[in-house]
């Protein structure tokens, strides 16, 4: 499940008794699905207040699919999808849409890369047809790619030059050996500025047809309105059916890999990463969710306990986003120099409790709780909806979001642990830190600098 924010405790409560009291906010019995002749898929979940409607448009082109030399492409593509023009009035698709008081945002993660827009019902028919000129007829030239590269690659600048940014490419690439997961989504700076116009139209004609798309309409809408005029823009399109490539696995790791880099700081951040259960899994996603709510969620989790109320951390966090493959579940802490150890036997004895003794009735029903206000409050919004379901339709099927807490609620304190006991090996890991930058001449200085000789 997407990462989600943790309510105030009045706001909680109300969420909470809404959701109680009310239908499912996913409820199956608002929303329609087809797929088109040509294989595009639209699912349509039609509301009756608000004037609103939330579009979501996934592509299953994320930078996993990216071929050699192509890396960075799947990113690059996605800035340049702004870049066609409405003929009508010479306007670029994101201007035309917000000229309507519209929002729209596009972005690319491993898997996939989605469109996202929420408009005035009365616009949407205009606005879904920006967006399927967007996707089919992107403004891919020598001279626009070019120009977007190099804003791209400073981009991707900027983020390795921020701690948080450089720790997540070192955790990465340290974790995976083979699996494309370990690039980073949007490449690096020298392999997008060595991308050509050729290799931006090889992807796009590979993987932007209907058959590898799938669009969400969440909103004040008629269903059969809708799904006329996607048949109109959508349904109309040629496209041969896509294959995924056949990705192999990450093999699962049998030791600990440590990667170390050096940064001017006063704080050390250290991060574990675990393979993580992926989609075909499901069941041991949702266990995971619930491990990292009893691990990371705030104050609430146990990580906060252990590290902060200790002052072995300045703070902590739990991450873990479900992914077509095994991805990662992480725990980073930022912590004073003269505690790096500490706070790093802290985490592992935390992880291993979990391993060891399993979570009573009453602590996994907590979790449980915790989870489900939100869930409710990141579906608040029809853009929030649209997000969830276009979400697992891009990794899969869109059922999963209306199923989440069904499957969610069934997780047993035994299968938690087996959960924690299969994923969160504490003798199997990948650990990424960045130090602090050594003063010269210092004894810190040589051992940052055999620590940086064992990460190469």
């Amino acid at each position: 499940m997407p990462r989600m924010k943790l309510l105030s405790a009045a706001a909680a409560v109300c969420v909470l008794a809404a959701a109680c009291s009310a239908a499912p906010i996913l409820d199956p019995a608002h929303i329609t699905e087809q797929t088109l002749d040509n294989g595009f898929r639209l699912i349509v979940k039609a509301e009756d207040q608000w004037g609103l409607a939330s579009a979501n448009l996934v592509i299953r082109a994320g930078s996993a699919y990216e071929g050699e030399g192509q890396t960075g492409a799947a990113h690059l593509l996605e800035h340049l999808l702004f870049e066609a023009t409405d003929m009508r009035d010479n306007q670029r698709v994101g201007p035309a849409i917000e000229s309507m008081g519209g929002q729209v945002n596009a972005v690319t993660t491993r898997d996939f890369t989605y469109l996202e827009l929420t408009v005035a019902s009365q616009y949407l028919d205009e606005a879904l047809g920006l967006l399927a000129q967007a996707v089919f007829e992107p403004h891919i030239t020598s001279v626009a790619v070019v120009r977007e590269r190099e804003v791209v690659a400073r981009e991707l600048t900027d983020r390795i030059d921020s701690a948080g940014g450089a720790l997540d490419d070192l955790l990465w690439s340290s974790a995976f050996s083979t699996h494309p997961y370990g690039r980073p989504i949007g490449g690096r700076p020298a392999d997008v500025t060595d991308l050509t116009a050729d290799d931006l139209l090889d992807f796009h004609s590979r993987y932007y047809v209907p058959a590898n798309m799938a669009l969400v309409v969440v909103g004040d809408v008629d269903a059969a309105a809708v799904g006329a005029r996607v048949a109109e823009l959508f349904g109309a399109r040629a496209g041969a059916p896509v294959e995924l490539p056949e990705i192999a696995p990450e093999p699962r790791p049998t030791d600990v890999t440590v990667a170390v880099d050096t940064r001017e700081s006063a704080a050390t951040i250290v991060s574990f990463a675990w393979l993580a259960p992926e989609l075909e899994d499901f069941d041991e996603v949702c266990a995971m969710d619930l491990i990292y709510t009893v691990l990371g969620e705030g104050r609430l989790g146990r990580l906060h306990a252990a590290l902060e109320e200790q002052d072995l951390a300045i703070m902590s966090d739990v991450q873990f986003l479900t992914q077509r493959d095994p991805g990662l579940v992480i725990i980073t802490a930022l912590t004073a120099p003269d505690r790096e150890t500490d706070a790093r036997a802290a985490i592992l004895a935390e992880v291993e409790r979990l391993r060891s003794e399993p979570l009573t009735q009453e602590q996994l029903d907590e979790a449980k709780r915790v989870m489900r206000i939100s869930y409710a409050f990141s579906n608040e919004a029809y853009s929030d909806q649209a997000g969830s379901l276009g979400f697992y339709e891009g990794l899969g099927d869109y059922r999963l979001a209306i199923d989440y807490i069904d499957r969610l609620n069934a997780v047993t304190p035994e299968l938690l642990q087996q959960v924690a006991v299969k994923y969160l090996d504490p003798d199997a890991y990948t650990l990424a830190i960045i130090r602090p930058e050594p003063q010269p001449g210092t004894v810190e200085e040589a051992r940052a600098t055999c620590a940086t000789f064992e990460q190469g």
